[in-house]
């Protein structure tokens, strides 16, 4: 399966397979770079390991009762364009979907940006609201 980059993650990716990455016949983009592992597949449990290790250092409030794996990644992003007002069609795109309402369980609601639209609320025992007792 195919799917779009963003120009800055493909060029990390470049960038990654000319300078960074271990010389290893693996066919996985990025392999281990520690001594013991070095050039090797990386393990699911190690990615999530990865990503759990940098929400800590990131100080991230409550971390542990969110999601907190790899996946909370496309989470993330898709909510952050979202804020951005990235389209739903754009946003699908980069996360590899062929449809929006796939890309709809990845976004977050945007809290701030609904209180932007709320309508003042009319007091009750108005013309609008009678009060029966």
């Amino acid at each position: 399966m195919q799917c779009p980059l963003l120009s800055s993650v493909g060029n990390a990716v470049i960038d990654y397979l000319k300078n960074g990455r271990p010389d290893t016949d693996a066919q996985e983009i990025v392999v281990a770079h520690d001594t013991a592992n070095r050039g090797k597949k990386i393990t699911s449990s190690t990615i999530y390991s990865i990503v759990a290790k940098y929400f800590r250092a990131a100080n991230i409030e409550n971390w542990r009762e969110k999601k907190h794996g790899p996946h909370s990644l496309r989470h993330s992003l898709a909510t952050n364009l979202l804020k951005r007002n990235v389209s739903m069609p754009q946003i699908a795109t980069v996360l590899g979907h062929q449809s929006t309402e796939s890309t709809k369980a990845y976004l977050s609601l945007d809290i701030e940006q609904l209180r932007k639209c709320a309508l003042p609320m009319p007091e009750l025992g108005t013309d609008i609201f009678e009060v029966s007792v």
